[in-house]
Formats: structure tokens, sequence, C-alpha cells
């Protein structure tokens, strides 16, 4: 008799132990996975010359998250072109990351300075050092101006304009030069009649 109840005992204590087990094993393999589930890895996409917003939207739906960690002056890429990203395009990433980006902020904005008065070879020169280049547009008669000077800029001077653009400069062609009437020509033969 009491080895049948040791064996009841045993026997309980195996079914309880496998019970406990059994839920134990269930609950890591199938219950925690399925409430906690891990993130998955996605390969990180090429963002570079895509817009900003554009590529935002497109992550999001892939359940990543993108941040503009910098703006940097482009000549070549318009305002908000991604120019830079990390992670890099092929790595892994869990959905739920981040991805941080450069974005251009397009041409720097430089003003014009004051090249009126200037020579034109000054002028020149002066708009070149900020980035600009300098064309004649015109030439006009000027008393106020020597030959050669810059008389008016095109766009004005302190306008913003991107890096690189054209000022078109007028230049004075000195002083309107004075005609004097033509003097009759008299034979002076005539003049003795």
């Amino acid at each position: 008799m009491a080895s049948e109840k040791a064996t009841k005992v045993w026997l309980t204590i195996g079914i309880g132990a496998g019970i406990i087990f059994l839920t134990a094993f269930l609950t890591s393999q199938v219950i925690f996975p399925f409430i906690f589930r891990s993130p998955k890895e996605i390969e990180v996409p090429d963002l570079i010359g895509q817009s900003y917003a554009n590529a935002r939207r497109s992550l999001e739906n892939l359940g990543i998250h993108a941040v503009v960690k910098d703006s940097i002056w482009s000549e070549t890429e318009r305002v908000g072109t991604i120019l830079e990203q990390d992670p890099a395009p092929g790595q892994m990433l869990r959905t739920e990351g981040t991805i941080y980006v450069r974005v251009s902020r397009g041409s720097q904005q430089v003003g014009i300075p004051s090249v009126v008065g200037q020579s034109y070879h000054e002028a020149y020169y002066t708009l070149l050092n900020v980035g600009l280049k300098g064309v004649v547009s015109d030439s006009l008669y000027s008393s106020s101006y020597t030959a050669n000077t810059v008389i008016r800029t095109r766009p004005e001077t302190g306008s913003k304009v991107e890096k690189g653009s054209t000022v078109q400069l007028t230049i004075s062609r000195g002083p309107e030069p004075v005609t004097e009437p033509a003097q009759e020509y008299r034979d002076p033969d005539d003049e003795l009649q």
C-alpha cells in the first residue's frame, strides 16, 4: 500500500512537472513571440538622390524612421535632396530602426557686393571673390563716371543670389562726345565775286 501511495505521488509529481514544462514551452515558443514580436531586419534602401519627403514616406511603410542629421550646401542638388545616409545602402536594419540623412540646403546664397564706381576689371574680380560672375550687359554715356567704370548692376547691390550666378554690369562710356556743328566750306574764289 505504501508503494501504491508512493507511485501515485510520483505520478502526480510527474504529471505536474510535465504540465509545468509544457506550459513553459508553449509560453516561450508560441505566446511570447506572438505578444513580444522581435523586430525583423530589412536591407537598407539607397536613399541618396531622393527627396527627404518621399524617402520618409517610403521608410515609414517599412517601419523605419528617417531623421535629418544635418543639411549642407550643394551647388548641384535641390533643397531637401538626400546627399548622405547612415547606415549605408545594403546594410541590415531592424524595423523601428532609424536612418540618419544629410540633405541639401541648395545653392549657397551670397549678397551682391557694391561694385558701382569700380573699373570693370576691379568689379570683375570683386564679384569673382564672392563666387559670382560679372559680365558687361550694356554701356552708356555718363558725365558722372569715367569710361570703363561700373554704373549699375543687375541684380542690384545687396540682393541675394545663388553662388555662381551671373551679375550684369552696365559700364560707362564716359561723357557723351560733343559734336560741333560742321563749318560750311566756302570757296575763297566765291568771296571775291
